[in-house]
């Protein structure tokens, strides 16, 4: 529009004043003119050169061999600050820790590596496990007990045979760390005198139970691991159920007053866990009698507690009285028909 206006005065004035007037750039003016009129000639765009790969890069071989090396059984479920340590501890050097985040990042990988991160939430097998026997099947968790002021928490590492109920072992610590894991792993295993290819140990996906460093443990022991689908909450039952056990205790405390105390209290929980209470999912045995083999004896003391009040008021009964029976084997999501 002032252009307009400075081509209209610019004869009666001439094109300098009547920029001035206007507040036009006189060159610039003569330029769109130019333009306007054809008379001025650009040069063609210039095409777009390459960008030339940063000397520090790396190559195509070279990020694939990270990929392969990420995406391996070994390290699938790691987390790629933990491969990048354990690799620099065997004397190898791949690339930075932020860049194995650059490299997953770009092949859609950050999220999920096994099987070529191409699975996605609900895409994980189903994880069926079955024990008929003692040290067949543990299951094992973490959770936390507060402390004596906000922010302060203990964390209560416990291990379940799922047949017999019993545990198997436990640590109370003040971090949660893949270090005290594999201490309590290997411990349990020691003192029950796990055979290699006897046990499988199945937990969720949290940062201890996925760490490699466990999976080396269990590969070293024999022991064959399983884990929870994400972010399905009973695919872990019996250490839920036995938490909520922990938690609801009557004297179980708001706050415990210190580590000491917590471990105290603990050591009671799982000695009456263990060796007083009658657990309802094992025919209301105690945990430690079925773990060792005990329960026959009991049954059979039952038996005749049953067959001697029967014998005595038959008409009190319409058929034998029988204890509560023991089931024969324990599922962590049991098939169905339709499944099987």
């Amino acid at each position: 529009m002032l252009d307009a206006r400075v081509s209209e005065f610019a004869p009666k004035v001439g094109v300098a004043r009547a920029c001035v007037a206007f507040a036009v750039n006189e060159r610039s003016y003569h330029h769109r003119r130019q333009r306007d009129e054809g008379r001025l000639r650009l040069p063609p765009p210039a095409e777009p050169k390459p960008r030339a790969p940063h000397p520090a890069s790396l190559t195509a071989e070279e990020n694939q061999h990270v990929i392969d090396v990420l995406c391996s059984e070994r390290f699938v479920d790691v987390a790629p600050a933990q491969v990048y340590m354990t690799l620099l501890d065997e004397g190898t050097y791949l690339c930075s820790e932020r860049q194995m985040y650059r490299i997953l990042e770009a092949k859609g990988l950050v999220r999920e590596r096994r099987r070529g991160g191409h699975q996605r939430a609900g895409s994980y097998g189903v994880p069926r496990l079955e024990a008929d026997a003692p040290n067949k099947v543990w299951t094992w968790g973490i959770t936390a007990l507060r402390g004596p002021t906000k922010g302060v928490r203990y964390y209560l590492y416990t291990i379940i045979d799922i047949y017999s109920r019993m545990v198997v072992g436990w640590s109370l610590h003040e971090t949660e760390s893949e270090a005290h894991a594999r201490r309590l792993i290997r411990e349990a295993c020691r003192r029950h005198g796990v055979d290699r290819d006897q046990l499988v140990i199945h937990a969720d996906r949290g940062s201890p139970m996925i760490a490699g460093t466990v999976a080396e443990l269990l590969s070293e022991l024999g022991v064959a691991k399983s884990h929870s689908r994400p972010r399905v909450s009973n695919d872990n039952p019996f250490i839920e159920s036995h938490f909520k056990t922990l938690k609801y205790r009557p004297d179980y405390p708001d706050r415990f007053d210190s580590i000491r105390h917590a471990r105290s209290w603990c050591r009671s929980f799982f000695h009456w866990y263990n060796d007083v209470h009658y657990h309802s999912g094992i025919g209301y045995l105690r945990p430690a009698d079925l773990h060792h083999g005990n329960h026959t004896v009991i049954l059979e003391h039952r038996q005749a507690a049953l067959d001697a009040a029967h014998a005595a008021h038959p008409e009190r009964f319409t058929q034998r009285p029988r204890p509560a029976e023991v089931p024969s084997k324990a599922w962590i999501n049991k098939p169905t028909i339709q499944s099987t």
